[in-house]
């Protein structure tokens, strides 16, 4: 009677131990409450390994014959756990699903031409944002000695791209320094805006502060915030950003596994939360609010554009024949493109921000895996829509551009930033920015894609575009009275347009670019259009119908260069 008693005792006191431990293991770590979540099985793995050592060491106290048939049964249930997770693990991975993984989204064909942000004109130069993450970083985190508690704070690195009462800023908020500074302090002021054009910084002190975030603490932690009320839902990578009042907001999205049991994990809706009343709304990706610039975190998206390109013909093939294999330079994030310079701020990001009409985009290129520092073209990822885009556009890729942009001033030793791709009258170019050791821009660079041996610098880059257009187009290089919209001659820089029928048609190239000369029925112009207006412009002939927009060259007379062609 005594053993019998002994044994309920012991075995109660490991099962009140065990409920603890899961209820604390729970608190802790914040498992979805999903079964197609990872973090769910490894919960209760984890919580039935406890138990088998609780119950292990109170049936150790026990006499009787079946003392340790609890253990057993409890060590049963978790191995066939531990057996379901590795075999979903296995049915979800890229191994078995490679092609899954490949068509979790389509890529479609871009229109350079229409949807590139154009830099043909001094005016639009001057109005060209540059400011990368790196200079927003630097010129962001002065702003701090704004605030009392200084100490008590620092900025989030991340500085998002957004569009704010019709300008272009980096955006990051405030985090806490630490767990003890978050205790000592109920809310987070606000966060930090740096004006992309004029590169001024403002910190920005919320009325309605934030007391919502994921670098807080107990309730006002934002991922214990989410979990308590969507138990079940999977998150992915919180996005801040504000509203067209200046309001703070996180957006959270919500994923679903698409692929065996756990694998290909797709963005189903997003949860937006006021970061001062905690107040929770949730929308399809479809009906976002019009002021939200980013949904889709980086990371998704181009993870599903490497799984995209890599994938297509199978997983075996991406480590073997590799045929038709492409890969995106954000693999290369974090990696030092200069193997003679071992400094850690010259590592390659991978990647940039730029804005569309479209709204804030990814700007990475699309390589090959042989490595040939070449690239195939670039994609745009929406960071609203998650709308991936590819531009067809041979050449070189972002690092080999850096590293020419570098060589022109290699006596200074400026570092370079990430590239940028921008249309010089239809010619894709990039254009890089240079800095000193105190990340101060010193000149700018204009690189030729195709050819990256021609490129132009200058103290601005309104000089390096001067100077770029004399090398593109040679005799049609436009002077800066030209491209200055304010002159007595802004005629002919207007765009003009026309449809017509080839009647003669001829192909040179210049300065490594692809010309193409046209001229078109009844038509007494001669109109000159770059290869990447169109790559279809390989099929024209004689008789070809064509659509174009053009200006017309202030150096000659009745010739019209062709900002954009489509074939009829």
């Amino acid at each position: 009677m005594r053993i019998e008693a002994t044994s309920i005792v012991s075995r109660v006191v490991a099962g009140i131990i065990t409920i603890l431990f899961a209820v604390f293991l729970n608190w802790l770590f914040l498992p979805a409450w999903n079964i197609r979540s990872e973090g769910f099985w490894w919960y209760w793995i984890v919580v039935g390994i406890f138990a088998i050592i609780s119950f292990g060491i109170a049936e150790c106290f026990i006499a009787d014959d079946d003392f340790f048939i609890p253990t057993i049964i409890i060590a049963i249930v978790v191995a066939v756990m531990v057996v379901v997770g590795i075999i979903g693990a296995i049915a979800s991975s890229k191994m078995v699903n490679a092609v899954k993984y490949s068509n979790l989204i389509e890529i479609e064909e871009g229109n350079f031409g229409d949807e590139i942000q154009s830099i043909s004109t001094v005016e639009e130069a001057r109005e060209f944002p540059l400011l990368d993450v790196e200079t927003a970083q630097k010129l962001g985190n002065r702003s701090l000695s704004e605030i009392d508690k200084v100490s008590q704070f620092e900025v989030n690195g991340e500085y998002n791209l957004i569009s704010y009462k019709g300008k272009q800023y980096r955006l990051s908020p405030l985090e806490y320094t630490s767990i003890f500074k978050a205790i000592n302090n109920e809310s987070i002021p606000g966060y930090v805006l740096v004006d992309s054009e004029t590169e001024e910084s403002h910190l920005i002190q919320l009325d309605n502060e934030i007391r919502y975030a994921p670098s807080d603490i107990f309730s006002q932690d934002l991922k214990r915030h989410l979990r308590s009320k969507y138990p079940s839902y999977i998150f992915g990578k919180y996005q801040f950003d504000i509203d067209d009042n200046g309001e703070a907001y996180y957006i959270a999205p919500v994923l679903e596994p698409t692929i065996g049991f756990f694998g290909g994990k797709i963005v189903k809706s997003f949860v937006i939360v006021n970061t001062n009343s905690g107040e929770c709304e949730e929308y399809s990706p479809e009906d976002l609010p019009q002021w939200v610039d980013h949904a889709y975190s980086l990371d998704y998206l181009m993870e599903l554009a490497k799984n995209y390109y890599q994938y297509k013909g199978g997983f075996w093939n991406t480590i073997f024949s590799k045929t038709n294999v492409k890969d995106i330079s954000y693999s290369y994030k974090g990696k030092n493109v200069n193997e003679d310079d071992n400094e850690d701020e010259n590592e390659f990001v991978g990647y940039n921000s730029i804005m569309t009409k479209d709204g804030v985009q990814f700007f990475t290129c699309v390589v090959s895996v042989s490595n040939d520092e070449s690239a195939l073209g670039f994609i745009l990822a929406n960071a609203k829509t998650g709308v991936i885009t590819y531009y067809d556009c041979a050449g070189a890729e972002e690092s080999t551009a850096q590293l020419q942009a570098e060589s022109l001033y290699q006596n200074y030793g400026y570092k370079s930033s990430y590239p940028l791709m921008v249309s010089v009258d239809g010619v894709p170019t990039y254009v890089v920015y240079l800095k000193d050791k105190s990340k101060i821009n010193k000149a700018y660079v204009m690189i030729n894609v195709e050819n990256y041996t021609i490129s132009a610098s200058g103290e601005t880059l309104e000089d390096a575009l001067l100077q770029y257009k004399e090398k593109i187009f040679g005799e049609e290089g436009l002077t800066p009275e030209d491209l200055t919209e304010e002159t007595s001659d802004k005629q002919d820089t207007q765009i003009k347009s026309t449809t017509g029928t080839i009647t003669e048609l001829y192909q040179a190239i210049q300065n490594g670019t692809t010309q193409f000369f046209l001229i078109l029925e009844g038509d007494d112009n001669l109109y000159i259009s770059s290869i990447s207006n169109n790559s279809r412009q390989v099929q024209m002939s004689v008789g070809s119908t064509v659509s174009i927009e053009y200006y017309m060259s202030p150096n000659e007379e009745l010739v019209g260069i062709v900002s954009k062609i489509e074939i009829q």
